[in-house]
């Protein structure tokens, strides 16, 4: 299976931008961009969270909450910005898998792209 890509939206109070970004289902967390890309949106970068790299060395790095779509699901999370991240050419930022999940995706592993899970809600009636 080779690289998923997929067009998003990041949206703040002040507006919103659509970003090609890698799915990466290694990465437990929502969305990983530059700052250049969501500079703009009225998202507040107040927080901090440390993150381990590959290479084992730790990076702080800023991030604040957005809206989230991909296709027709849409849910909020939280946006990191990272100043020196480097991505592949024509990549804006990398789509986690805790995003995914509140979106209501999966990769599918034969085709390579995003598949749409159906929720099923069991109750029990009393």
């Amino acid at each position: 299976m080779g690289s998923v890509i997929v067009d998003m939206e990041i949206r703040g109070p002040s507006g919103g931008v659509m970003l090609r970004a890698l799915v990466d289902t290694g990465l437990y967390g929502d969305v990983i961009t530059v700052p250049e890309k969501v500079q703009g949106l009225g998202i507040e970068f107040r927080y901090e969270r440390a993150r381990r790299l590959p290479n084992g060395s730790i990076v702080k790095v800023k991030y604040g909450g957005g809206e989230i779509r991909v296709e027709d699901s849409v849910t909020y999370g939280d946006v990191e910005v990272w100043p020196d991240l480097k991505l592949p050419t024509n990549v804006d930022a990398l789509l986690g898998v805790t995003a995914l999940e509140k979106l209501g995706f999966r990769v599918d592993p034969k085709t390579g792209r995003l598949e749409k899970l159906s929720y099923i809600f069991c109750s029990r009636l009393h």
